[in-house]
């Protein structure tokens, strides 16, 4: 029973809304309050038993104090509850310190509202509340002494009474005192115990988090390598379709189309062998797709020498496929037109990083682009122009002494 009328002074004025901290407070604030009433009320009793009537009447009106504050917590009005109940518990110990005298031990009380104001504000953020408690105080203090505690001395209570009063009001300003302690070291468990609880729900969840990342891990490379496996199927049929077709162009036209689907399964197999599933190596890619080109075109791989100069970039999937292709479409270009007349030749390759734009140079010393090449319906140049706009890049041809492509476009594009 008592513990449910505890619990119900405590939640006084609380709401769901109210952060930890608040809470906190405004539980402190509504339990001062019932420990100052508890001890005004037990005061008042004590002085009647003594037979001072006067200072029983004033005493119960500090209980009525303590109500009025657990009433302002009910309307919401926190910090201004707070405050009151803080001056006008000042001002009750005020009083009764120079009412009954300093051997009564009346300023003892001014240990636990002090112990409540450190309790109750954090001094970073009400330390002006704060020190204007503490000031009160210290001028409650000194007024008393300064005037020897004659402002409201009583010629009723005599030495004898005095040290009653003070056995008493060193009992409960002590218990008082404990009972403040007590509420710090529940608080601190209770924080300490909280902290505990969400650090194992945090292990938990990073646990969880791990689990599904190398779930996660496991599926992309699954996705990767069933990618990579099924367009090594297409190029494969495409392969298959090569020995059986006597038809020239149409050759031409599986032989592209076999090397634009290799030159993506080349990223995803980047990806599946890397532990990053996002980004490719590229300088790694672009060696890679050299090698197969020239296995494309056996009859120029001794003939024509492809030099790089290529720098160490990853790249995102989304940017690496597109940029792969028109590598691709670009080296299929040079083996296919740049060297028809001429028996030797070389191909220049250069992907660099200045800032946050990458640069991809191809460059050939061979008989250059014919000058209607943009108006041509040539399906490279087609998926070039298209790739580049993908890209958001920019790009030209130019020809001397062979044709020269060269591409910029930002590192951080974002496609569609």
């Amino acid at each position: 029973m008592l513990l449910k009328f505890w619990d119900y002074i405590s939640s006084i004025g609380l709401k769901e809304k109210y952060d930890k901290e608040l809470t906190r407070r405004i539980t402190l604030a509504n339990q001062f309050s019932c420990v100052a009433l508890i001890i005004f009320l037990l005061s008042g009793i004590n002085n009647l038993i003594l037979g001072d009537i006067f200072s029983f009447f004033i005493i119960e009106g500090f209980v009525v104090v303590c109500l009025i504050g657990l009433y302002f917590n009910r309307l919401h009005y926190h910090l201004f509850a707070t405050i009151f109940l803080f001056c006008f518990i000042s001002l009750a110990i005020f009083y009764f310190d120079s009412y009954s005298g300093m051997l009564s031990g009346t300023y003892l009380y001014y240990f636990p509202l002090i112990l409540a104001i450190a309790f109750l504000f954090d001094f970073k953020k009400d330390k002006k509340t704060m020190l204007f408690h503490f000031s009160l105080i210290i001028t409650l203090m000194a007024s008393n002494a300064f005037t020897h505690y004659n402002l409201f001395k009583s010629n009723f209570i005599t030495d004898d009474k005095r040290y009653q009063m003070f056995i008493f009001n060193l009992l409960f300003s002590a218990g008082a005192v404990g009972f403040f302690i007590y509420l710090t070291v529940k608080n601190n468990l209770s924080t300490s115990h909280l902290y505990q609880q969400r650090i194992a729900e945090r292990e938990l969840a990073e646990k969880t988090i791990k689990q599904t990342i190398a779930e996660k891990d496991i599926l992309l490379t699954e996705l990767h390598h069933r990618v990579k496996n099924n367009l090594a199927v297409i190029a494969g049929l495409f392969s298959l379709k090569l020995d059986s077709v006597k038809n020239e162009e149409a050759k031409e036209v599986l032989l592209e189309s076999r090397n634009r689907v290799r030159s993506m399964a080349l990223i995803h197999n980047r990806l599946y062998k890397n532990s990053n599933f996002a980004n490719v190596n590229f300088d790694l890619y672009i060696n890679e797709l050299i090698s197969e080109i020239k296995l494309s075109y056996p009859a120029y791989a001794n003939t024509i020498a492809v030099n790089t100069h290529i720098s160490n970039i990853t790249l995102n999937v989304n940017t690496a496929i597109p940029c792969g292709l028109i590598l691709n479409e670009l080296l299929t270009n040079c083996y296919k037109h740049a060297f028809k007349e001429k028996p030797n030749g070389s191909i220049y390759i250069s992907f660099s990083q200045e800032e946050d734009k990458i640069k991809l140079i191809v460059k050939d010393n061979g008989i250059g682009l014919r000058p209607e090449y943009e108006t041509s319906e040539s399906l490279g140049i087609t998926v070039i122009q298209s790739l580049c706009e993908q890209l958001e890049g920019k790009y030209e041809f130019t020809v001397e002494e062979g044709t020269c492509f060269k591409l910029v476009f930002d590192l951080n594009v974002k496609l569609n």
